[in-house]
């Protein structure tokens, strides 16, 4: 295979176990919307926030260097060398998971009453989703190691299909069976232990590392040193991910913040495309940064750059033009949020479009120029949630979020070209762009004559019609070469599958 077909073959894997995952958390978050309401959806929301910063600073950024690591070498050659990395990274993960459990765990008190003002069932939550902690922790370690062999299937099998398949059926029980209370709580803590345990096993197989290697495992100084920038980038993207909850959380109340997540949940799938692609992109780019080859790293840089544009823009003009239908979907009172949809699906649609830069920064070896960038934006978010909440409430959030990602996209795509002298801008790009135009005016001509239908057929008929006008555009405006190796791509796929299924 060569760049773009294995680009291609493994982003689709990672598409389809990401897009799976993302309905089922999508179906999650609508169900508990309908079935707790807009506060309670509010309390879960905050909750998970401060527990995904707890996971970020309990990986200390080791998973973007584990798979760095991995990903420069041979996995046959220096297969224990792999295994001591894996063994290593996960055994400090361990150890700073529970610290920053323990942490939490005391301090739940003070964050629920003192800077959030919420009610008693908010700590029992938190502290749940603290025990639950380093489990989740040590399974994105052991992912992203996968990820290092430039092979996504057992990443997206864990992550995106058992973990999110394990958490949407406990909450449906919890539910049922015991309380709305127990439905935010335990499926967190059910998700955590399980997926850990399903996730040891290809780590095995690919490294032939034990359980029993976490806790021989040495510290690993060298990880450390490449990982920790990591660590604050991390941090301060999971801060800038979720500030918009906390700080609604922080200036209005639970029931404000309930009736943003959905909108926020919808725009990010989006980000299912951006990680996609990245998720193969990144460990390819370091391997030919490795060796040295800045035509093959700019030719996959203008390569992902524009496959994330051709199938985020269909999918930006649905979110654009129907925001009520798809809001409907968890309940008529969430369609007020229609306007900070379509801020957000703007917002992320430039993500995505700049999205290839910050990888490309970190894997040429310029983690430190990733943490500025990070910095920056995190203080520009900051800042504009504190000017834009207090006075435009869940639309000054949204604002906050696009513009910030505009700013930031520009300046990572404009330290590409003078570092790297890597461009991901080409005339290839106008071929979408022309379609996802000429798409959007016959959707606004369509609209209108579908008044009379229910909200969920119009939206299907929206889906449908975008996608059969975009695609069919795309393909009288030409195919490039590109575009027929991503059908190889797909090609190779179905080709593994016929094999794995002969007797």
């Amino acid at each position: 295979m060569n760049t773009a077909q294995k680009i291609a073959k493994e982003s689709t894997i990672s598409f389809i176990g990401i897009f799976y995952g993302s309905i089922n958390r999508y179906l999650y978050s609508a169900l508990l919307a309908r079935w707790v309401g807009p506060e309670y959806l509010g309390i879960y929301s905050m909750a998970n926030a401060i527990m995904l910063i707890g996971e970020v600073l309990s990986k200390m950024g080791m998973e973007t260097g584990t798979m760095r690591f991995i990903s420069r070498l041979d996995p046959k050659k220096d297969q224990k060398e792999i295994s001591r990395i894996i063994a290593s990274a996960m055994k400090m993960c361990f150890v700073v998971s529970l610290i920053v459990a323990t942490a939490l765990i005391a301090s739940s008190s003070f964050i629920v009453y003192n800077i959030l003002s919420e009610k008693t069932l908010m700590i029992n939550v938190l502290i749940v989703f603290a025990i639950a902690l380093p489990f989740n922790a040590m399974t994105l370690i052991a992912a992203s190691a996968t990820q290092g062999y430039k092979k996504l299937k057992y990443k997206a099998f864990v992550t995106q299909l058992v973990n999110p398949t394990i958490l949407l059926f406990s909450m449906i029980i919890c539910f049922s069976l015991f309380s709305a209370e127990s439905a935010l709580m335990y499926p967190i803590l059910v998700t955590g232990i399980l997926g850990f345990y399903v996730m040891l096993r290809p780590i095995k197989s690919l490294s032939s590392m034990r359980a029993l290697d976490i806790l021989k495992g040495k510290k690993n100084y060298e990880l450390l040193k490449y990982s920790y920038p990591f660590m604050f980038v991390i941090i301060l993207q999971t801060f800038m991910h979720w500030m918009d909850i906390l700080m609604l959380g922080y200036f209005t109340n639970a029931e404000t913040v309930g009736l943003y997540h959905p909108a926020a949940r919808t725009a990010g799938l989006l980000q299912s495309l951006l990680m996609s692609f990245i998720s193969i992109y990144a460990p390819i780019i370091s391997q030919f940064h490795s060796e040295q080859n800045l035509n093959k790293m700019n030719e996959a840089y203008k390569l992902v750059s524009r496959w994330l544009l051709v199938f985020s823009i269909p999918v930006s003009v649905v979110f654009v033009l129907f925001p009520g239908n798809i809001l409907a979907l968890f309940g008529q009172e969430y369609t007020a949020s229609s306007s900070v949809l379509i801020i957000l699906t703007v917002a992320t649609l430039i993500q995505a479009i700049f999205g290839a830069a910050s990888p490309t920064l970190g894997m040429a070896g310029f983690p430190k120029i990733v943490l500025i960038n990070t910095a920056i934006a995190f203080s520009m978010n900051f800042a504009l949630n504190v000017f834009l909440i207090p006075k435009f409430g869940v639309e000054g959030a949204a604002f906050a979020t696009l513009s910030t990602l505009s700013i930031i996209g520009c300046v990572r795509a404009l330290q590409v070209r003078m570092i790297l002298k890597m461009n991901f801008l080409s005339f290839k790009m106008i071929k979408p762009v022309i379609s996802g135009i000429l798409t959007y005016v016959l959707l606004t001509k369509i609209k209108p004559l579908m008044l009379d239908f229910s909200f969920i057929v119009e939206l299907f008929i929206a889906l449908l019609s975008c996608g059969l006008f975009y695609f069919l555009l795309l393909w009288l405006l030409g195919i490039d070469d590109e575009d027929k190796n991503f059908i190889i791509g797909l090609g190779i796929i179905k080709k593994g599958f016929g094999k794995r299924n002969e007797p």
